[in-house]
């Protein structure tokens, strides 16, 4: 039997100090939740960075992969719209 090894991601490990008031106010779970929340809103916002620095450098306007793509979906799907106005 194979099995495929998949390259995991590298984790680092941090660790955070924080008052005991705050743990004993707001609990240990609710503060575990709440910092994995902020690491999983800073991972999503690295994505979104990415993804805007890739969409400065797309030019749909010349890409004439896009345009030859465009054209196929209007020819698939304008039967759904022509005739509705």
């Amino acid at each position: 039997m194979y099995i495929e090894e998949k390259e995991q991601p590298y984790m680092i490990e941090f660790k955070v100090q924080l008052e005991e008031s705050l743990v004993e106010a707001f609990g240990h779970t609710e503060v575990e939740r709440y910092l994995q929340e902020m690491a999983h809103q800073a991972l999503l916002k690295f994505a979104a960075n990415g993804v805007i620095a890739d969409q400065q450098t797309i030019d749909l306007e010349n890409d004439e992969e896009w345009k030859m793509a465009r054209e196929l979906a209007w020819q698939q799907e304008s039967h759904k719209y022509v005739g509705l106005a």
